[in-house]
């Protein structure tokens, strides 16, 4: 990301100057939902297939944490999917939400996250009879896509709302996809400058009208500068023109090569790639395997970077991730295919044991008692028994390993010293040993 790849895909935006205004006659306010900006947005919602839509400036950040705000009641209870952005942490802190985790199922043994148990889910309904909302991923930072309409049916048995972090979904209208709203969800929040060519820090919050426009203002200053971006929200709105007209086609080819660089990859290469065959998958995310070549993840993304200036959107000790977009020219494939062809990954081969799931964590506290009580730093060797204090979070992908209030054990610390950390690295914990 961006989806913009550095290249000019909207004209428009050349000149910023010329469109980085604030709140004046003409202009309108984002928060209080009048013209043009409400043209806009309902263009995107009629795009999207959703009854609302609503522009923000602070990424899927604030629209998550919008939606989350406005579908959960301070102190109340939210399913979530464990495999969550840490701005769900911040939101459970802020809200004082107790949240009840539902786990992905592994696709594989390097434990790449992959669909939600709709029995699991039916548990955790079962567990917190109460909760108010339901919180998936869709697509997850591999591209797997969650079965949207049957999480949907099963919120509506409960009289819940389900809420899609859609953060790397902007573009999936474009290749034929239903929207989470039209799948029915509720409440999506969308990144617009991930998969699109749309500013840094642009962002949907979609709504199928179940949670009223003026509570999604109101909720949205909560989490917004009071001084948003014009220039951002002008770049929202061209980038979905843009993809109801040339930008689809540049969607569908991009859909296409990517499906060919995984067959590519799988025939020409030593290294494997997620395919559809094994989950659902976003038609433009790679997700290339490195378990049974000569280097990590991580060390592919090092080395593509160094010797071929190509940078993956995120790198692990088993995969590399990239996002390919309507940006994408067919040299960037070819040089992409060019690099993983290299003879300095023909050799031996290095086996690395399989990563067990993560266990979930016992929860000592609250999330809001975890994160505003006194805290210190600790050596994570030093850290089993002590209460998380801040989500310890490998980033991309964003996705919280502990959360605030979770008691830390050996056996996390061995985990997160597998895969993504040294027994030196710190951790914030609580003072007080609950």
């Amino acid at each position: 990301m961006p989806g913009h790849k550095g290249r000019p895909v909207l004209p428009e935006l050349n000149h910023p100057f010329a469109i980085d205004y604030t709140e004046i006659d003409g202009t309108g306010n984002l928060y209080e939902g009048d013209e043009p900006i409400l043209s806009a947005e309902r263009a995107a919602a009629r795009y999207y297939g959703a009854a609302d839509c609503l522009f923000v400036t602070g990424g899927s950040t604030q629209a998550l944490m919008t939606a989350i705000a406005a579908a959960v009641p301070a102190g109340g209870t939210l399913i979530a999917d464990r495999n969550c952005h840490r701005c769900a942490a911040h939101a459970m802190a802020l809200l004082d939400l107790t949240p009840e985790f539902v786990v992905p199922r592994p696709l594989d043994e390097s434990g790449l996250p992959g669909l939600l148990d709709v029995r699991e889910v039916e548990r955790a309904f079962a567990r917190a009879p109460h909760a108010a909302a339901l919180l998936v991923t869709s697509p997850n930072y591999y591209g797997v896509l969650q079965d949207i309409p049957a999480l949907a049916e099963i919120c509506r048995a409960h009289g819940a709302l389900l809420v899609v972090d859609a953060a790397h979904g902007a573009h999936l209208k474009a290749v034929g996809l239903p929207s989470p709203i039209e799948q029915g969800a509720h409440l999506a929040a969308v990144s617009t400058h991930k998969t699109l060519p749309a500013l840094g820090q642009s962002a949907l919050l979609l709504s199928s009208g179940r949670v009223p426009f003026a509570d999604l203002l109101d909720t949205a200053r909560l989490f917004g500068t009071s001084s948003p971006s014009y220039l951002l929200l002008a770049s929202i709105d061209l980038a979905r023109a843009w993809l109801e007209g040339e930008g689809e086609a540049a969607y569908a080819a991009c859909a296409r090569r990517t499906q060919a660089l995984r067959r590519e990859i799988e025939e020409t290469t030593v290294f494997s790639a997620l395919l559809p065959e094994r989950a659902p998958l976003d038609p433009c995310r790679l997700t290339v395997g490195c378990r049974g070549t000569n280097v990590t993840g991580s060390e592919l993304s090092g080395r593509l970077h160094t010797q071929f200036g190509i940078d993956a959107e995120m790198a692990e000790r088993d995969h590399a991730v990239f996002i390919c977009t309507g940006a994408d020219t067919e040299r960037d494939y070819a040089r992409l295919m060019g690099a993983l062809r290299d003879g300095q990954f023909v050799g031996q081969r290095r086996d690395f044991p399989p990563l067990r799931p993560f266990p979930v964590p016992q929860r000592a506290c609250s999330v809001r008692r975890a994160w505003f009580a006194p805290h210190t730093e600790l050596p994570l060797k030093q850290a089993a028994g002590r209460v998380c204090a801040r989500p310890l979070t490998p980033y991309p992908p964003g996705v919280p390993l502990l959360l605030p209030g979770e008691r830390i054990g050996q056996v996390h610390i061995e985990f997160l010293c597998a895969q993504w950390y040294t027994d030196t690295a710190p951790i914030c914990v609580m003072e007080e040993q609950l």
